[in-house]
């Protein structure tokens, strides 16, 4: 009886300590669905000749030369923040936080099917980490001029300035900071993903052994312009040492914590007043966590204990009750604390910190005095303009001369902004970047909170569709205004748009024709020769043709502005002029082009945007059917498959699927071998549009 009464009370005494699912009662959001969106943010800043081959179509390669200038491969990894420089810290401090996020909550990554995102993001992290260290005493951390790339405003696919790997970490140049928080991320990749793939993750292990030794040997901080300013080095390798620890089992990792901690004079009796939070040069607060479930030592249970209770009661709020650390990224800083203060509800349960991460975390979804969301596209009321080129989708400068305060592009979803001030309030304003700003380190901790949120409030959940992702079919139209009429001539503002967002990418070969009715100067005799035509102004080189004739018994003649050789993207502005200066007969009322059109912009469809020849916009005077040569399926495309259909018809004659008036690509009134070469030229590049 004695035995049954002591193991009923260690099992009452489990069931009191080891967290339970928190009642449906108590949930406000759909915590799932964040979870999702919050992971999603690191594929919109996925960097690499791969970016794109996940969920978002609206990324594509970029970048794809960097480490070109010491002659190693440094692609991939991911942009910091709202710009495309790869910090060392930020990177190296977010994909730990990230794996150690997997590590505590990974079956909630997998009953919510968030695992095989979650690993691919973990993946290009440490593969990346692996490029950066091609021998052992070199570990490459920043590629990326802050200065320069600061000045750009676009999408990085469209970027061609030069990319320095700005800093390696050597002997005489050390960087044990990134060294231990790279090292830390590699041993739990290793521990993340040794039951999947074993090779892999020993590689993984190897590395986080190396790169530990090496910032342990050669001491210092490293270095990050005037954007990332470190503070020591000692915490990033602790944070390494706990790693390898749990990795191998090996004690001398342990022995090694403590020895740093004499360093940073913590050893002894000496106590330790941890009272800021996990972020991207601070990882104390999370040796601290797990040293109190690792170490033996009661003193960093005690400091550990200390900082939650401060995060709980001690430290600024908000008058809405936000934690507030500091001014920049406001909400970084409790997010983080979040996911601190759950990981040690999942060993303790203490449901202090469940309550503590809750209030948090409710309040950055929207329990808030503004009733809005701080992570983009989630729920109804979020931020609009985050700081974000890629989202952003806009170009600033030539060609396109575009405004990033616009709309948006695209939804960044899952991105936490910096979020309210220490009053609440919040500037839902692109240049603003304290409060619109996002980035690596933002996140990590964040998707870790909602990790642990979905654990205990979102059984039930799921998540919910994030439209748009895929990016949208290039948009091509035409806006004018008449700048000038009178009864010799008419000057034109004509902006010509190529919206290309899945990816954003430069167009050649486009041009836009402008008709106009020459009846008054037919019936007074008057030969279109006499017409001059000029462009006034136009950043991306335009030219105009002379006057050419469209249906002369109709006197119905065009001329066609093209940008020969240029790039272009998003908007194009040109200037052109049409005159006679020999007579006052110019009347722009019947001319097919200038209807609807005022002193002020408006969208037409009667001046028609060309591709290569072929109209992909508006409409011309005749009204009649486009025919797009060598577009032999009718999908509205030319390429490869067009060109197979073309080889199997001249082989067998079978015209099944296949629309013959295209696949007369040189207009002679035969399909043979002509046309099948002249496709070919086509598709390689060789000649410029079809018919030729």
């Amino acid at each position: 009886m004695k035995r049954i009464s002591v193991l009923v009370l260690l099992a009452v005494f489990m069931v009191s300590i080891v967290p339970q699912s928190a009642a449906a009662a108590g949930t406000n959001f759909n915590y799932v669905d964040a979870f999702a969106k919050s992971i999603l943010f690191y594929e919109a800043n996925w960097c690499g000749p791969d970016a794109g081959n996940n969920r978002i179509k609206w990324r594509g390669p970029c970048h794809i030369e960097d480490g070109k200038d010491v002659g190693i491969d440094l692609t991939g990894g991911f942009h910091d923040c709202g710009d495309h420089v790869k910090f060392g810290l930020p990177q190296c401090a977010s994909a730990s936080t990230l794996g150690w996020a997997y590590y505590e909550f990974k079956d909630t990554f997998i009953a919510k099917r968030q695992d095989e995102y979650m690993l691919n993001i973990l993946k290009h992290f440490c593969d990346y980490f692996m490029k950066c260290f091609p021998n052992k005493t070199t570990f490459y951390y920043q590629v990326g001029d802050g200065d320069v790339d600061h000045q750009y405003w676009g999408p990085p696919e469209l970027q061609t300035n030069n990319r320095p790997a700005y800093y390696a970490a050597t002997p005489s140049n050390p960087g044990s900071d990134v060294a231990g928080d790279a090292a830390a991320a590699l041993a739990l990749m290793y521990l993340n993903y040794k039951d999947r793939d074993s090779v892999y993750a020993d590689k993984c292990l190897t590395y986080a052994k190396d790169l530990y030794n090496f910032g342990m040997t050669y001491r210092g901080n490293s270095k990050g312009q005037s954007y990332y300013l470190p503070r020591d080095y000692l915490d990033e390798l602790m944070w390494g040492s706990i790693w390898l620890y749990v990795a191998t089992n090996d004690k001398t990792y342990m022995d090694n914590v403590d020895k740093l901690m004499v360093e940073k004079n913590i050893g002894g009796d000496n106590m330790f007043n941890d009272h800021w939070t996990q972020c991207w040069d601070y990882v104390l607060t999370g040796v601290f966590i797990k040293l109190a479930t690792l170490s033996s030592n009661p003193k960093y249970k005690t400091i550990a204990e200390e900082h939650l209770n401060y995060w709980q009661n001690g430290i600024k709020t908000t008058p809405g009750g936000l934690k507030y650390l500091d001014s920049w990224g406001v909400c970084k800083y409790p997010a983080a604390e979040s996911m601190v203060q759950l990981v040690y509800y999942k060993y303790t349960g203490d449901k202090k910190c469940l309550d503590f991460a809750k209030g948090q975390i409710d309040y950055i979804l929207g329990d808030n005095p503004n009733h809005m969301s701080y992570e983009v596209g989630f729920g109804d009321n979020y931020p609009k303009y985050p700081h974000h080129r890629a989202a952003s989708g806009m170009l600033e400068g030539p060609p396109a001369d575009e405004k990033k305060e616009t709309p948006e592009r695209h939804i960044l979803y899952g991105a936490l902004v910096g979020g309210a001030d220490i009053n609440d309030q919040y500037h839902d304003n692109v240049n603003e970047y304290v409060y619109s700003e996002t980035g690596l380190d933002y996140n990590a901790g964040f998707v870790g909170a909602l990790a642990g949120m979905s654990r205990y409030f979102g059984e039930n959940q799921l998540p919910e569709a994030t439209p748009g992702i895929e990016g949208q079919p290039t948009e091509y139209y035409t806006e004018a205004k008449i700048y000038k009429a009178n009864n010799q001539g008419v000057t034109v503002d004509l902006n010509m748009y190529n919206i290309v967002t899945a990816p954003p990418q430069y167009e050649t070969g486009l041009s836009c024709k402008y008709f106009m009715d020459l009846s008054e100067y037919a019936s007074a005799g008057i030969n279109p020769s006499k017409f001059t035509t000029k462009v006034y102004y136009s950043p991306a080189g335009a030219q105009i043709s002379a006057i050419q004739p469209w249906d002369k018994d109709k006197n119905i003649y065009y001329v066609e502005v093209t940008f020969p050789g240029q790039q272009l993207y998003a908007r194009t502005y040109v200037q052109f002029a049409i005159n006679n200066y020999e007579s006052t007969l110019w009347n722009s009322s019947n001319d097919f082009s200038t209807a609807g059109l005022t002193d002020a912009y408006k969208k037409t469809e009667n001046i028609p945007v060309y591709k290569s020849g072929v109209k992909v916009y508006g409409k011309d005077p005749s009204g009649g059917e486009e025919i797009l040569y060598g577009d032999l399926n009718d999908d509205k495309q030319v390429d490869a498959i067009d060109f197979a259909l073309l080889k199997k018809y001249l082989l067998n004659t079978d015209p099944t699927g296949i629309n013959l008036r295209n696949a007369d690509v040189n207009k002679d009134g035969e399909i043979n071998a002509i046309d099948f070469a002249n496709l070919r030229l086509y598709l390689l590049g060789k000649i410029d549009k079809l018919p030729i």
